[in-house]
């Protein structure tokens, strides 16, 4: 099937999708590119349809909220992503010193049960929460401003960390201080356009000095070339995932880039 031409995909579909066990995780290290070391990794969910091959997450992920069925889906996601941790730290002879980021949606937090699942699904893999990051966007704080102020302080408590992803809002900074958030995730829009735009470039230093006044960690994403990385580094940013550093991959793959890391040269 052309890469252009969306199938058409129904909630029912993906139903099947997740009792049959169509999906998969990819992880995207996140790096570290002050000391040049992987700190963690992004869980990214991918749907390989019988027929139709790849599923974008564009298609499948609104369908899946729509329906509700992002709720068993994000679930699973959880669980899997810190099995897959638990393996890899266990490979690699860490203790307990590698982070796993998880997107969720509004979806999810509107859920009475969603604390609930979060704290079994720790307990059970016997994973410690301070490696748990749980990625979050703005649509959330905007749509639910109470409860998700009222549930991610629930999940701070708890010792998760909180991320918020595709961050994009060229606005006031001042308000996201109250939420208990630990990390903004740069939109690649903004990334991308570093280098030839000032304006993205003014954001993003604004964005990194915020961070620093209120010790949060700035992550760019998208990076791709190694003058992005350069540039992101003299605003005063560490943190970084993209292409340059390594496609989101399988768990395999993912161990062989671990045992022989070394970040590409700037």
């Amino acid at each position: 099937m052309s890469d252009n031409i969306t199938p058409p995909i129904t909630s029912d579909d993906f139903k099947i999708a997740l009792e049959e066990k169509q999906l998969s995780l990819n992880y995207q290290p996140i790096i570290n590119t002050k000391d040049k070391t992987i700190s963690g990794f992004e869980a990214l969910m991918r749907w390989t349809h019988p027929e139709h091959g790849f599923i974008s997450p564009g298609v499948f992920i609104p369908i899946a909220e729509e329906s509700g069925l992002i709720i068993e889906a994000s679930e699973w996601c959880l669980e899997e992503a810190c099995l897959t941790l638990k393996r890899i730290e266990n490979r690699m002879g860490k203790d307990r010193t590698l982070m796993m980021s998880v997107n969720f949606t509004s979806k999810d937090f509107a859920e009475d049960v969603f604390l609930g699942m979060l704290y079994n699904i720790i307990s059970k893999t016997d994973i410690d929460p301070t490696q748990i990051q749980l990625e979050v966007t703005e649509q959330l704080l905007q749509e639910q401003p109470d409860k998700s102020k009222q549930t991610l302080n629930l999940c701070r408590n708890a010792g998760l960390k909180i991320a918020l992803d595709n961050f994009r809002n060229s606005g006031n900074l001042e308000h996201l201080k109250e939420f208990p958030i630990d990390c903004l995730k740069i939109d690649r829009q903004y990334t991308s356009k570093l280098l030839t735009d000032p304006e993205s470039t003014a954001f993003i230093k604004r964005v990194i000095e915020f961070g620093q006044d209120n010790n949060l960690s700035v992550v760019a994403e998208g990076v791709e070339t190694a003058e992005e990385v350069k540039k992101f580094n003299a605003l005063g940013g560490q943190h970084a995932q993209g292409y340059f550093f390594a496609k989101p991959m399988t768990e395999r793959a993912l161990n062989d880039v671990m045992k022989e890391w070394h970040m590409p040269e700037l």
